[in-house]
C-alpha cells in the first residue's frame, strides 16, 4: 500500500502538484472547491435522502483511493470531484483546452454506443432501429457527469446512476436532479431483472478486485434486457503497462486495484464472451482509455 507508505509532507506535495498542474491548465480548481463547500447544506439533505444506512462497505471499497485517506466516503472528495474529473484527460491531448479534450475523449465514446445501438445486429444495410433506448443504467456513476454524457448520447432515455459513495451521489443529485441515483453494490445493485436497455460503467472496474469485476459485469448482463447493450470505457491497462515506470507508479499509487493479478489480468471480451454477450467489440477510445461494447443475446 504504497499511498499509506507515504508522509503527509509528500502526500501534500502530490496533491498539490495535481492542483497546480490543473488550475495551469485552466481548470477553476479551487473555485469550483469553494462553489460545493457553499453548498454543503444541499449536499448534506442529499447525503441523508440517498445513503442506505443498512449497506455495509466491502473491505475492496475502505482503501485509500485517488490520494485520499478515506477514499471516496468523504466530503473533501466530494468537494474536488467536478474538477478531478475535469483533469483526467489533460495529458490526452497536445495544444487542446481542458474542454476540447474532453469533449474529443468523451464524444468518441458517444459516437460508438450511438453507433453500437442503432446497428440492429441482423440488420440490413441501411435498416435501423427507429428508437433510442428507453432506459438507461450507469453503474459507478461517481458525482454523475458519465450519467449525463450518457444522456447526451441518448436525449429522452431515462437513467439511473448507481454508486457506492453517498457522498459522490451527493454531488450528482446536486448538478444533476433531473435523473435518478442510488447507493448501492454495482456488484449487487437489487434493481430488477432484465429491466434496462443500455447499461454503462465508465471508468470503474479499474477501481475494482478481478473477483467484483467479474460480478459486476454479471450483474449488468442480469439487469440488461435480452438484446440490451452493454458499454464499458475503462483505462486501457495495455496503456498504463507502456508507461515509464515512475509514471505507472504515480498513477498506481492512488488506485490500489491498478495491478498485476487484478485489474491488469482483466480480459473483459472473455468475460463478456462467457456470460453469452454477442458482437463484442474492444477498441482504443483515446490514446489512454479502451472502450468495449456488446450487445446481450436475445
Amino acid at each position: 500500500r504504497p499511498w499509506e507508505m507515504m508522509s503527509a509532507i509528500a502526500k501534500d506535495a502530490a496533491r498539490g502538484w495535481f492542483v497546480k498542474r490543473a488550475e495551469d491548465r485552466g481548470i477553476a480548481w479551487t473555485d469550483s472547491v469553494n462553489f460545493f463547500e457553499s453548498n454543503q447544506a444541499e449536499l448534506d439533505r442529499n447525503y441523508k435522502e440517498l445513503c442506505n444506512p443498512s449497506l455495509e462497505y466491502p473491505a475492496y471499497y475502505t482503501l485509500p483511493f485517488h490520494g485520499y485517506d478515506e477514499g471516496n466516503l468523504n466530503w473533501s472528495a466530494a468537494h474536488e470531484l467536478e474538477a478531478a474529473t475535469q483533469s483526467m484527460c489533460l495529458g490526452y491531448y497536445d495544444g487542446l483546452t481542458w474542454q476540447d479534450a474532453q469533449e474529443m475523449f468523451r464524444g468518441a465514446a458517444r459516437e460508438v454506443i450511438a453507433e453500437t445501438w442503432f446497428a440492429a445486429p441482423g440488420a440490413s444495410a441501411g435498416e435501423q432501429p427507429t428508437e433510442g433506448p428507453k432506459t438507461l443504467l450507469d453503474i459507478g456513476c461517481s458525482g454523475g457527469f458519465s450519467t449525463q454524457e450518457m444522456v447526451k448520447t441518448f436525449p429522452g432515455v431515462e437513467a439511473t446512476g448507481v454508486d457506492l459513495s453517498p457522498y459522490y451521489l451527493s454531488v450528482a443529485k446536486f448538478l444533476y436532479p433531473q435523473h435518478r441515483f442510488m447507493h448501492a453494490l454495482a456488484e449487487e445493485t437489487g434493481l430488477p431483472d432484465e429491466s434496462f436497455d443500455v447499461v454503462t460503467l465508465n471508468f470503474l472496474l479499474h477501481e475494482l478486485p478481478l473477483d467484483a469485476s467479474r460480478a459486476t459485469l454479471r450483474e449488468a448482463c442480469r439487469l440488461l434486457k435480452p438484446g440490451g447493450m452493454i458499454a464499458v470505457l475503462d483505462v486501457d491497462p495495455r496503456r498504463l503497462l507502456e508507461l515509464p515506470p515512475l509514471r505507472r507508479w504515480a498513477f498506481q499509487v492512488t488506485e490500489p486495484w491498478c495491478k498485476d493479478g487484478e485489474y491488469y489480468s482483466l480480459d473483459m471480451e472473455k468475460e463478456l464472451k462467457d456470460l453469452g454477450f454477442e458482437a463484442v467489440k474492444l477498441m482504443a477510445n483515446d490514446p489512454v482509455n479502451a472502450l468495449l461494447v456488446a450487445r446481450k443475446a436475445k
